[in-house]
């Protein structure tokens, strides 16, 4: 059995398995049903891929996926951390006996978890994908349970792990806090960041990070017709786009922007720069314009590009979700509320801001007296004066 990746009609990448030149049918309706609940493309990629590794280990050991069992379970998880890419077609898995307990492989608990609610993804749709199907037949009344009903009730029973299980909750509550206080930029930063940039999409794709404190896939989604120059409006717009690009909550939302991000705007599509790809009639705002296919939108492998570049000229080692924390903690500092900083962000519920950015509404951090947007402003207003750089990434 091997993972198949496949470039659907409108342009989304899917994923389906074969054993030999056969599609495994339940993996791919597998990943049917994870596509229509809005699972994130990574996410279901990871999690067909644990489960094509599961049925390649269950066939190891001559099984099939209705006869997994507890204890295979549990010695699944290390061995595929250890041999994992072994695991990835069915020739090398025949040959592999499933580990014995000596040759446990330490697993970290993102991983654990990962393939822990994979694996309770597949058998639970598996559970309910059968019942229908005998609804719809209308099966013999005395119709078994199968095999594996016994492991997903143990299963489901099982908790995630924290990253230490020793820690107590107010020692994670800290650590998470201090991760979210130190994952930030300062103005100063943020500034060689932008004079960093080669090209004049590039700065605008920092400023505008910077400004709204949208996502990186946001902003790769967005096309011309989100920023609403008359209103000083970008919205973030869910899509499905073939740069696999996405709105994470999937729901529109506006962020107002200030008005030197819509001149910078229109700096921008104006330039020689931008006329190649203007020229594709291309819709979206961040698109190859020197290289590559020029006017297709950002892939992530283009934004990654773009942040080594930045980092090494720069000399400030970034990504792209710092400004996503730099931009929270500035909006908290200047007085905005929980409600309002979450809706700026998009967070389908005020605990997820919470969660993070808590210890920032504090007294004492309110009173930190953090720059506003203006001292960017006055510098761009200098730099978009000059002319365009005419070199960086595609």
């Amino acid at each position: 059995m091997h993972l198949q990746r496949l470039l659907m009609p409108d342009g989304r990448i899917s994923w389906t398995a074969y054993d030999g030149d056969i599609v495994v049918e339940e993996i791919r309706a597998f990943v049917v049903h994870l596509e229509a609940l809005r699972y994130a493309p990574s996410t279901v990629h990871h999690y067909v891929r644990h489960v094509v590794r599961l049925g390649n280990y269950l066939a190891g050991a001559g099984k099939g996926f209705e006869d997994l069992t507890p204890l295979d379970f549990d010695r699944f998880i290390p061995a595929a951390v250890k041999f994992g890419a072994s695991f990835d077609s069915l020739p090398a898995a025949m040959n592999i006996v499933p580990l014995r307990a000596e040759y446990a492989a330490q697993v970290s608990a993102s991983l654990h978890n990962q393939i822990l609610f994979a694996i309770k993804a597949f058998y639970q749709f598996r559970t309910l994908g059968q019942a229908a199907l005998a609804s719809i037949q209308k099966g013999p009344s005395g119709h078994v349970a199968p095999a594996y009903k016994p492991f997903l009730e143990h299963i489901l029973s099982r908790k995630a792990r924290r990253l230490r299980e020793s820690r107590s909750d107010q020692t994670a509550w800290a650590a998470s806090a201090k991760r979210a206080a130190t994952h930030r930029l300062t103005p100063e930063q943020v500034l060689r960041i932008i004079e960093a940039a080669t090209t004049m999409r590039d700065a605008f794709l920092v400023v505008l990070l910077y400004v709204t404190g949208m996502r990186i896939g946001e902003a790769r989604g967005l096309w011309h017709e989100d920023v609403q120059l008359d209103e000083n409006v970008v919205w973030v717009t869910p899509r499905t786009l073939e740069n696999g690009a996405r709105v994470k909550s999937g729901k529109p939302r506006p962020i107002p922007v200030p008005a030197f991000i819509m001149r910078m705007y229109e700096d921008y599509i104006a330039s020689d720069e931008y006329l190649p790809a203007f020229e594709t009639g291309t819709d979206f705002v961040f698109c190859n314009v020197l290289s590559g296919r020029i006017g297709r939108g950002l892939a992530q492998s283009n934004v990654y590009e773009i942040q080594t570049g930045l980092a090494r000229r720069s000399g400030v080692p970034f990504s792209w979700h710092k400004f996503r924390h730099t931009h929270a903690s500035e909006a908290i500092a200047q007085g905005y509320s929980l409600l309002d900083v979450a809706d700026r962000l998009g967070h389908q519920s005020t605990q997820t801001t919470s969660a993070v950015y808590m210890h920032l509404f504090n007294a004492e951090h309110r009173r930190m007296m953090l720059r506003t947007h203006a001292d960017l402003q006055n510098r761009l207003d200098g730099a978009r004066r000059r002319r365009a750089p005419h070199r960086g990434a595609g």
